[in-house]
């Protein structure tokens, strides 16, 4: 049998190909996961309400990385409090038949941590990662219908549904919510973030 052959490593490569990613915010530290993780990392996802959260956030995974709780610590021993990062990176055409980078985002905060505005810190350095290092022209972060506290984090942030997509339930009860915007449109929920004091970065 004949062996199949890897596709081509791109040269140069893209803007989300690289050994790790880290994001500092004031309160946190997002950053590629390291072995040491795998115990905290193992009893977040172990826990049944973490568990079932995650399953609604997201699917797959590209540029993944750990949401760690700063606490006037340095940031190796800070204290693993979830995940977060790009599900996947896709290259896409615009209307213009220009290719960009579409990036999906989500996020998982440990229930013990949530109501504490780490999942709208989290979420925002995200996005502003995703714009500005990774060159996102557009990002998605599509949901399960059911997943209420993420359709509200959505609207907090300024984020209007795209659209609503069946999952051929019989009772009609199921689907995803899909959430697509561009960096203008990001602009203009930030400007309405700061107003609201719901804007952490500064």
């Amino acid at each position: 049998m004949a062996m199949e052959i890897p596709p081509p490593i791109p040269d140069p490569l893209p803007p989300w190909a690289r050994p790790s990613h880290t994001i500092s915010t004031p309160r946190l530290i997002l950053r590629t996961t390291l072995v040491s993780d795998a115990p905290a990392f193992t009893k977040l996802f172990s826990d049944p309400i973490n568990k079932r959260k995650h399953g609604e956030y997201c699917e797959g995974e590209n540029a993944w990385l750990v949401v760690i709780l700063k606490e006037n610590q340095p940031a190796d021993d800070g204290f693993l409090i979830g995940s977060t990062g790009f599900n996947e990176f896709k290259i896409e055409r615009d209307a213009e038949g220009k290719e960009i980078v579409r990036a999906d985002v989500g996020c998982l905060i440990d229930w013990r941590f949530q109501r504490k505005g780490y999942a709208l810190e989290t979420l925002e350095a995200v996005i502003e990662y995703g714009f500005k290092e990774v060159g996102a022209k557009k990002i998605t972060a599509d949901t399960n219908v059911e997943n209420e506290p993420w359709r509200k984090l959505m609207y907090v942030m300024g984020i209007p549904v795209a659209g609503m997509k069946k999952d051929g339930r019989p009772d009609g009860e199921g689907g995803s919510v899909q959430y697509r915007f561009r960096e203008k449109d990001w602009q203009v929920a930030k400007v309405k973030l700061k107003k609201g004091t719901k804007w952490y970065l500064d």
